[in-house]
């Protein structure tokens, strides 16, 4: 069985998906520590004047764990209006506007406590609209047992035997701290992520990658998959142009 395992991120781009894709399972690692810096809680929008950034704001709770999982969301800040309006006001116009966003708007608002569970719930909602049917497990419902203290590697191979997989498919980044040598040691093989980002149809000009896959939905609808996979560039239309990832 092949596996990525992957933080659960909030509305994530295309590299994201191709990774479950081309996996048998999919691993949700939500009992990871929380990084305000990271895509856990925040991701890209496309609009007339170029990308900018929507985040989910998370309580400063001292007295509950630091793990993703543990996370509670702040409702006490309009984010919901602010996103679901964004949404609106920036893709209306977009083709598949109509097909995807009514969902995706309750999905949003269904006030859930916290971050893993909304981050969850909208990949399985978009794994359901790019067609990718795939099984999609939570690291903190398995019986790790204290894997605290393990390194990063060890972590992994912990969590593969508990749930019988043998292949990992790791991002590109892994290179830097995955070691394939450890889990050949195991009788279990690492792959990396090689994904070129796709040029596709996109509403307002000057085209960007690696915004959330919603922006490549809008635009293109039940097409959305095939080019999500292919990783290969496509014919813009006239008068957009690639720019350099920020």
């Amino acid at each position: 069985m092949k596996v990525s395992i992957i933080q659960p991120l909030y509305l994530p781009w295309c590299g994201f998906f191709e990774m479950i894709a081309g996996s048998d399972t999919y691993v949700a690692f939500d009992h990871v520590q929380f990084d305000r810096t990271s895509w856990q809680q925040r991701n890209r929008l496309k609009g007339a004047n170029g990308p900018f950034y929507i985040s989910v704001p998370i309580l400063n709770d001292k007295f509950i764990g630091n793990r993703i999982c543990d996370k509670r969301i702040d409702y006490s800040k309009p984010w919901m209006i602010k996103h679901t309006r964004s949404l609106e006001l920036w893709y209306k116009k977009a083709p598949y506007f109509n097909l995807y966003f009514p969902e995706l708007k309750t999905m949003i608002e269904m006030g859930m406590e916290n971050i893993a569970d909304l981050n969850v719930s909208l990949i399985r909602l978009l794994l359901r609209f790019l067609g990718i049917e795939r099984e999609v497990i939570r690291s903190s419902e398995l019986p790790l047992g204290n894997d605290l203290f393990l390194g990063k590697n060890e972590r992994v191979i912990n969590l593969m035997k508990t749930i019988g997989a043998n292949q990992y498919y790791e991002g590109a980044s892994g290179r830097n701290f995955i070691d394939p040598k450890k889990f050949e040691a195991e009788g279990m093989s690492v792959s990396f992520q090689s994904y070129q980002h796709p040029i596709y149809p996109q509403q307002h000009k000057a085209f960007f990658p690696y915004m959330s896959v919603v922006d490549l939905l809008f635009n293109c609808g039940e097409k959305s998959f095939s080019i999500l996979k292919s990783g290969n560039v496509l014919v813009a239309e006239s008068g957009q142009k690639i720019i350099a990832a920020q």
